[in-house]
């Protein structure tokens, strides 16, 4: 049971909830956005916990990173194994877009959506 404190207000008691650290909400990129909303639609119960207990933007934002040095591992890695063609511009723009989409795919399924 997560304790709170409250605030009456005109003999009725509000929970003093604070939304914490609001500027780590407007600076969460891709991942930590998709994060933050996973929560809010398939795990109401961890996203409440986690708000109320203020740990919700640190939760998100720590998931942005560990997420987007995943994503820069794998495509790296593909890239390195599968190293596009230097005269062909099509198909590098391909192999990047593809090495993105399989790091993206990675990431989605390991990180943000478990």
């Amino acid at each position: 049971m997560i304790e709170l404190e409250y605030i009456e207000i005109d003999g009725l008691l509000y929970p003093n909830i604070v939304l914490d650290d609001e500027e780590l909400y407007s600076d969460l990129g891709k991942y930590g956005n998709l994060r933050l909303k996973y929560l809010h639609e398939q795990k109401p119960e961890m996203y409440r916990e986690l708000l109320i207990s203020g740990k919700l933007a640190r939760h998100c934002a720590d998931m942005e990173k560990a997420a987007f040095d995943m994503a820069e591992r794998i495509r790296g890695q593909y890239l390195e194994q599968n190293p596009p063609p230097v005269e062909d511009t099509i198909a590098r723009i391909q192999a990047f877009t593809l090495a993105q989409d399989i790091a993206d795919e990675c990431v989605l399924y390991d990180l943000i959506y478990n």
